[in-house]
Formats: structure tokens, C-alpha cells, sequence
């Protein structure tokens, strides 16, 4: 296993939708994302993996992709977030995914308010999308 250091110098989990079809896709979950899933002060496995299926979604869904095609990492960091929390079937990792969006949007500057009234603008947007 790696040191504390390599685990908080890498995600616990990553995925690559660089395929032509979600066969081709790759998800690589390290070691370290088994030890946070039991530290209940990190995020969840499922919320982890959540999280890295919203990144495939952005990628590949043809009415999403093309939306979403240049927009910031940080901006995809939002979306992904965004999308896993509507594909968690636990309330507490919905919540944690949304408030992890959340709080990359207060980070940009944005109010609380704002930061809210713009999630549940994009999460209509993807139901009416997905």
C-alpha cells in the first residue's frame, strides 16, 4: 500500500472515457479509495465512483457532450459532481456530491444562494437531458 502521502497526492479513483464505446472505457479505483471509504469523514466509494461515471457522461452522452465540449476542468469538476449525484441511489451520497459542487462554486466566488439556485438550474437541465 502506498504512504498517506502518495494517497492524498493522487485521486482514489479515475476514469478514462478515451474508448469508442463504455466496453473501452477504463475505471482504475486504487487501493487507498477501499481505506477513505472507511474513514467516514471522506467521501463514500459509491459517491467516488459516482462521481467519476458523471465524467464518462459528459464524454460520451451525445445530448450532454456536445454541450459541455471546452468547458473548465474545474467547470467539469461541477458537472461530474452534479451527475453522480443523480445516479446515487443513498440520500447521503446525493447530498455529499451536491454539496461537493456546491462547494467548488463558492470557491469561484459565488454566493450560496447563487451557487444553489445555478445547481438546481443544471440538475432540471440533465433530467430534461437524460
Amino acid at each position: 500500500m502506498s504512504s498517506t502521502a502518495t494517497c492524498t497526492a493522487r485521486p482514489a479513483a479515475r476514469s478514462t472515457a478515451g474508448g469508442s464505446t463504455a466496453e473501452e472505457d477504463l475505471l482504475t479505483v486504487y487501493a487507498e479509495a477501499f481505506e477513505r471509504d472507511a474513514d467516514p469523514e471522506d467521501f463514500p466509494l459509491e459517491a467516488m465512483i459516482a462521481h467519476e461515471y458523471g465524467h464518462q457522461i459528459l464524454a460520451r452522452h451525445p445530448r450532454i457532450a456536445t454541450r459541455v465540449a471546452g468547458v473548465s476542468e474545474a467547470s467539469e469538476e461541477i458537472l461530474a459532481s452534479l451527475l453522480g449525484a443523480m445516479l446515487c441511489s443513498e440520500d447521503a451520497d446525493r447530498v455529499t456530491l451536491f454539496a461537493k459542487a456546491a462547494a467548488e462554486l463558492l470557491d469561484r466566488g459565488q454566493s450560496a444562494a447563487a451557487a444553489n439556485r445555478q445547481l438546481q438550474e443544471l440538475w432540471e437541465l440533465f433530467e430534461a437531458l437524460l
